[in-house]
């Protein structure tokens, strides 16, 4: 920091602490010097003393390089609540530049995709038992009782013991019955697996980029008429 304010003399040239040529003074006050800008700076800057190396009457060098100079927001006017300077309602920022050249950051913003899983819900797999009616075939034997006249051979032979009584007798006879019963088997199993299915989905959101205008009209073309671009 410079300890001997009174070497500080307007019109000296305010070079950086890497050489380079900031600006020249145009005043200067207790906290700071005022940097007059070219044609190129679009303002003054406002430099404290704390920032000053050396000083002598006709060059000011400072404790950092040009590039930081110019980026320390020393564009905007000490004030008490610090209010951003501003040029037509659009608020300077990060505007670097020398005596030839002035380069103004312009941004735009990209959309950047990612991927979260949610649940979607539950599939449900439950059993549950139904009747119905089956019907099967099934081969039974029945027994019946078929009685046929037969002729004797000789039709001379004597009475038989039992000639002439009268009675009765009994043939039994049977037959298969179907009893029905049930019995369960194994029929097979239900196998239960996920799949992943992928798509493409078009995702779309509004995003901001910054253009650069030049509006030259304020320019003396020579013919009155603004340059058509």
């Amino acid at each position: 920091m410079m300890q001997q304010q009174t070497q500080l003399r307007d019109g000296a040239t305010v070079f950086s602490a890497d050489g380079g040529k900031v600006g020249t003074m145009r005043t200067h006050g207790d906290q700071y010097i005022v940097v007059e800008k070219g044609f190129f700076f679009p303002t003054d800057y406002y430099i404290p003393m704390s920032s000053i190396a050396t000083a002598s009457d006709d060059e000011v060098y400072l404790t950092v390089s040009k590039d930081d100079a110019l980026n320390q927001g020393w564009d905007l006017e000490p004030s008490d609540d610090n209010v951003a300077a501003q040029d037509n309602g659009v608020e300077r920022q990060n505007v670097v530049a020398d005596d030839s050249t002035l380069r103004v950051p312009v941004h735009e913003e990209l959309l950047d995709a990612t991927k979260r899983t949610e649940k979607m819900g539950d599939v449900t797999i439950s059993k549950h038992s139904v009747t119905e009616q089956v019907t099967i075939d099934v081969p039974v034997k029945e027994e019946r009782v078929r009685v046929e006249w037969k002729e004797s051979a000789g039709g001379t032979g004597g009475a038989h013991e039992g000639a002439f009584k009268e009675g009765s007798f009994e043939v039994p006879v049977s037959r298969e019955v179907v009893d029905v019963s049930k019995r369960t088997v194994h029929t097979g199993e239900l196998e239960v697996t996920k799949e992943t299915d992928e798509h493409t989905e078009h995702v779309s959101d509004s995003v901001r980029r910054e253009v650069v205008d030049v509006d030259d009209s304020r320019v003396n073309q020579g013919s009155g008429k603004s340059k058509q671009r």
